[in-house]
Order: C-alpha cells, then structure tokens, then sequence
C-alpha cells in the first residue's frame, strides 16, 4: 500500500470512527491525488472530516485551492445525500435489493419480505448484499465497507446474529461475510471481537484477497460497456484491460460465491450488450 493509500485510510478512520492517527508526509501532488480517490470511493465527508481531526498535525497541509476543491465538493456531496434522503420513501431502508442468481434471489427477497424478522438484522444482511454486488461490479467497495462499520459500531442496532447467519448460509454468503470481515479488520483496525459473524477459523485465501483489494484495483463497470462505432458494424470494447479485470474478479470470487459469480457475470455482459444499437 503507497503512502496516499495508508493516508486516505488513517484519514478514513479517523473521520468515520474518531480514531487517533498520525499523517505522513505528502507533497501537494499527492494529496491531490487523495483528493481524486475520495471522490472515486465518494467517501469526501468522511476523510474531510477525518482532516478537520488531524488538522493540528504538522504534515496536514492543503494549498488555497485544495482546501476550496474539498469544500465545494464537500457541499456537493452533502447536498446530493439530502435530497436522496427528502426523496426517501418509509420503505427505503429495505428496498428490494437483488441477487443476479433467480434461485438466491427468490430466498433473499423471501428474508426481506419476513415481517417477523427484525429490522436491523435485514439491513445488516443488505448491507453485504451491497458489498458482495460492488467487489463483482465495481471493485474495492470503500464506502459501503464504511458504512457496516459505522452499523456495527451503532449501539442502537440490535442484531440477532444466530439469525443473519442462517440467511447467509441459506444464501451461500458465509464465506464472503468471511471476506468483509477481513476487511473491516485490515483497513478499519476492527477486532474479531467487534465482528460476530467472523469465523473462528481464519481462510489464508481470503486474508490474501482482501490484501489484494486494498491496493485499489478500481476499473468501474461503465468502462468496459461493448459500443459500436458511428456508422460501422464492428462491435469493439471501450476498455479491454477492464473487461479482462472484470473476468479475474468473477474468477477470483468463484470459489467464494460460485453461484452468483457466474450469474452476475453474465448479467454484466448482456446489460454491456445493450448498449450496442440495433
């Protein structure tokens, strides 16, 4: 991990979850470039919150423009994340997340449909719906990571865990829960104490996949969509490299979630399809 990464991880953690942290030194390029990854992960208010922290520290220091660059985008965000929420309706906490697997899904929107199982328990188990959905999709999921630790931490969330693990199980999850564990460990210094679903027996694999994730191989989906040049019949794709990264994520995860990588994997490849005109 280079040093705008290690950066932008103490900033991270020290603006969502008030930890102490000590910033390296960067020069002016660099935090610009930290700047441009906040905004890829859209994780502004918390690492802007997490510079306000460590402001007094000696090598925390932007030029006029950055600090103008962080506030403007800062609102932006803040803006956009009130109207999402004006726009919210009462069902919006478990809107009907979908697995690309007919079979999974059909047992996942049964769980959501439950009326008998508690609230915080359902989102918990959509919380890693959306993280598993972002690794197969977009890449290292920084944001949503941040927010299950955030909702783990929340004292008001009361989860009945021997229940989330019967969903997982019945929906293939366990490993990939295993997984997001390990992340929450490796960039957010949780403990396995912090952690219930977390196995006992640690899976070396995984602790190696979640290493790898962390150095931000980040290719977003939209960049390998098949399109068709003006006026031509030949169908070409708009980023080779991003469809190769996105065949070695399906591969990567097919031991861990075998049923739905491959599922998804062609979803992605027809919805890239379709925006190929007739």
């Amino acid at each position: 991990m280079d040093i705008v990464q290690r950066n932008l991880f103490r900033l991270l953690r020290s603006g969502a979850f008030n930890t102490a942290e000590e910033i390296e030194p960067m020069s002016a390029f660099k935090w610009t470039r930290l700047y441009q990854c906040a905004i890829m992960h859209h994780i502004v208010p918390y690492v802007y919150d997490g510079i306000e922290r460590c402001r007094s520290q000696f090598f925390v220091h932007l030029t006029a423009k950055q600090e103008k660059d962080w506030k403007q985008t800062l609102r932006e965000e803040m803006a956009l994340a009130e109207q999402q929420h004006n726009e919210m309706d009462e069902d919006e906490l478990l809107r009907p997340d979908r697995l690309t697997n007919p079979l999974l899904n059909s047992r996942l929107q049964e769980i959501l449909d439950d009326e008998y199982s508690d609230i915080a328990t359902r989102q918990l188990l959509l919380i890693i719906i959306r993280i598993v959905r972002h690794l197969f999709n977009e890449g290292m999921p920084i944001l949503q990571l941040t927010e299950l630790g955030l909702f783990l931490r929340d004292p008001n969330n009361h989860i009945n865990y021997i229940t989330f693990n019967r969903w997982t199980a019945r929906l293939h999850l366990t490993q990939m829960t295993q997984l997001t564990g390990e992340f929450l460990i490796k960039i957010f210094k949780f403990t396995e104490d912090e952690i219930p679903f977390l196995k006992e027996d640690k899976d070396k694999p995984v602790e190696r996949i979640a290493q790898e994730l962390i150095e931000f191989t980040n290719t977003r989906s939209q960049n390998w969509y098949f399109s068709q040049q003006d006026g031509g019949i030949f169908v070409h794709n708009s980023n080779s490299s991003a469809t190769f990264s996105h065949v070695r994520r399906s591969a990567r995860y097919f031991r861990y979630y075998p049923s739905e990588s491959v599922t998804n994997f062609f979803a992605s490849f027809l919805h890239s399809l379709s925006h190929i005109e007739e």
